[in-house]
C-alpha cells in the first residue's frame, strides 16, 4: 500500500508529502531506500532493544537531574511534589461535610425532646421493626411518577444516588447536631454503600421520592457510625432523623 501511495504521489516527478510521511513511519524489517532517496536503517526487534531504550531513558533522566543541581528545585523535585499532592485527599469534601454541622446560630433546628418509650404500637403512628428502628411517615408519596421512579430506594441495585433534606437530633434533649438547614443546601450520596445509620431498614432505604419520614435509631445501632457523613454523638441515646427524599438517580 505504501509503494502504491508513493507511486501515485510521484506521477508528476516529485515525491508527495503524504508518501514521504508514510515511508518515514513504516518500520521496515529490511534495508532499503526511502522516497527521499535516504537509506533506511533496518528497525531492530527484541528485548535487547527495549533494554537499550530503558537504559537511555534512565541516563537522560540522571543527566536532567544533574543539570538542575545547585539551581533550586528542579524538574524532579516538582514531579515528586505533584505526586505527593495527588495522594493527599482533597479538603473540599471535609469542608462540605463541616457545613452540615449545627452550630450555636442554628439552634432553631432543635425540637422538643422525644420519649422513645412511646414509639411502639401502631396507634402512636410509629412502626417498630425487629432491629429496634422505629419510623413514622410524615408525608406519603407515590414517587417520581413523571420519571417512572416509583419504587423505594432499596429496590435499586446497586444503591442509587439520592438527594435528601434532613435534620438529625439526639432524642433525649431534642438537640440537632447535623442538618441541611445549617448548610443551606441538600445532601447527596449513594444510598446503602457506606452502611451509615440512615441506611438501616426503616430509614432512607424504605422511602420513595417525595416522601417525608422521621425515624428513631437505638444507640446500639449508632455506636461509632456516621449519619449522613457525620459521626454520631458519643452518647447512649436514641437518634432521631427527619428526612425528605428529594430525588433518586439509579446507578
Amino acid at each position: 500500500a505504501a509503494t502504491m501511495l508513493a507511486y501515485t504521489s510521484t506521477t508528476r516527478g516529485t515525491p508527495g508529502v503524504l508518501a514521504t510521511w508514510v515511508h518515514s513511519k513504516l518500520p521496515l524489517r529490511r534495508g532499503g531506500v526511502g522516497s527521499t532517496g535516504t537509506p533506511i536503517t533496518p528497525v531492530p526487534r527484541g528485548r535487547g532493544v527495549q533494554r537499550k531504550k530503558t537504559d537511555a531513558t534512565a541516563a537522560a533522566m540522571e543527566e536532567s537531574n544533574a543539570g538542575t543541581a545547585g539551581r533550586g528545585p528542579g524538574r524532579r523535585a516538582v514531579s515528586v511534589s505533584l505526586s505527593a499532592l495527588w495522594l493527599v485527599p482533597s479538603p473540599a469534601y471535609a469542608t462540605d461535610l463541616a457545613t452540615y454541622v449545627v452550630g450555636a446560630k442554628d439552634r432553631d433546628s432543635d425540637i422538643t425532646p422525644v420519649d422513645v418509650s412511646t414509639l411502639g404500637g401502631s396507634e402512636s403512628g410509629w412502626t417498630t421493626l425487629e432491629s429496634g428502628v422505629a419510623f413514622q411517615v410524615l408525608r406519603e408519596s407515590q414517587g417520581d411518577v413523571a420519571r417512572g421512579i416509583t419504587d423505594t430506594v432499596d429496590h435499586y441495585v446497586p444503591g442509587p444516588f439520592v438527594e435528601v433534606r434532613y435534620t438529625a437530633y439526639t432524642a433525649s434533649d431534642g438537640r440537632a447536631f447535623a442538618s441541611t438547614a445549617a448548610a443551606r443546601r441538600p445532601y447527596n450520596y449513594q444510598a446503602g454503600v457506606k452502611d451509615e445509620v440512615q441506611d438501616e431498614a426503616g430509614g432512607v432505604m424504605g422511602m420513595r421520592v417525595g416522601e417525608r419520614r422521621r425515624f428513631a435509631v437505638p444507640p446500639e445501632l449508632c455506636f461509632k457510625r456516621k449519619v449522613f457523613g457525620q459521626l454520631a454523638p458519643p452518647r447512649d441515646d436514641y437518634l432521631l432523623i427527619d428526612v425528605e427524599l428529594l430525588g433518586l438517580n439509579p446507578y
